[in-house]
């Protein structure tokens, strides 16, 4: 793992959802993220873009079917609102990815302020929802 000189989106400790698996995978995710801005800051965005969205879906499917079968475990009630977010990263992940291949997708500030932005609504919204009852659930 490239270590990044430039921490644009620092993890904090509001993000934390109380299940450190998680809160670790959240960690790496945005170590991801701040890849691609580190590359863009040094102008080389366009040569690492592909490298990142590579990562970003190969860590992503390991971190969604993580989460998803501890919530399943666990009886979260809202888990299909999860799993349904979850497909909806994914997809437009792939998009973006297919966007790249083809040639169309240049801009890789519209991929950083999208990830920036879901990633944040993401954990401070629904994933922080669920922290009450997993702590709870796993006797915490």
């Amino acid at each position: 793992m490239q270590a990044t000189t430039n921490v644009w989106f620092p993890w904090k400790e509001a993000y934390s959802v109380q299940v450190p698996e998680i809160d670790a995978q959240h960690k790496r995710l945005v170590e991801i993220i701040n890849r691609l801005q580190d590359a863009m800051l040094q102008g080389k965005g366009k040569t690492v873009i592909n490298s990142v969205l590579v990562d970003l879906e190969e860590y992503t499917k390991y971190h969604f079917k993580f989460e998803e079968e501890l919530l399943v475990r666990h009886s979260y009630p809202k888990i299909l609102t999860q799993e349904a977010q979850h497909r909806g990263f994914e997809a437009k992940l792939n998009k973006f990815h297919q966007e790249y291949t083809s040639g169309s997708l240049t801009m890789s500030v519209t991929v950083m302020d999208f990830l920036r932005d879901w990633l944040t609504q993401h954990i401070m919204q629904e994933d922080r929802a669920y922290t009450t009852h997993m702590v709870a659930a796993m006797g915490k």
